[in-house]
């Protein structure tokens, strides 16, 4: 079933798939490495949820059986549940560079790493559904 809605995707909405699930990684990866310390520093709970969403709202959108009234068009959808995320990873980029000297005491390497995954991630996500709402912008939902 995956594989049926991969292969109606266009380029532009695998990538925010692709992005949504990096932003999914990076909340794993915060849990697994920093042993549950950082799982937050990743996809905190809005960003994780955002990326969630777009996923829902990707598969729901190919689903063979669901017939679906948007409220908005889908491509309008995807943007603003993107640039909630985006503006999200911002706010945790600009927090990360007023704090970097302490957090090379605290395990620095592996929250840089959880966040530099979730902050690409929501990049490539923002991008793929901007992309998807430009392609669509004169389309009806």
């Amino acid at each position: 079933m995956v594989n049926e809605i991969w292969s109606k995707m266009g380029a532009r909405e695998r990538l925010a798939v692709v992005g949504a699930g990096l932003i999914v990684l990076s909340w794993l990866l915060g849990i697994v490495l920093s042993g549950g310390l950082f799982g937050v520093a990743g996809a905190g709970g809005i960003g994780l949820l955002g990326a969630i969403a777009v996923l829902a709202v990707v598969y729901l959108h190919y689903a063979p059986n669901a017939t679906i009234t948007w409220p908005a068009p889908y491509g309008t959808i995807l943007l603003g549940i993107s640039a909630v995320v985006g503006i999200i990873a911002l706010l945790q980029f600009l927090q990360l560079v007023s704090i970097l000297g302490l957090l090379a005491s605290y395990g620095g390497a592996t929250v840089v790493l959880v966040l530099v995954v979730d902050w690409v991630g929501a990049a490539l996500m923002l991008w793929g559904s901007y992309q998807v709402w430009q392609a669509a912008k004169g389309t009806p939902a």
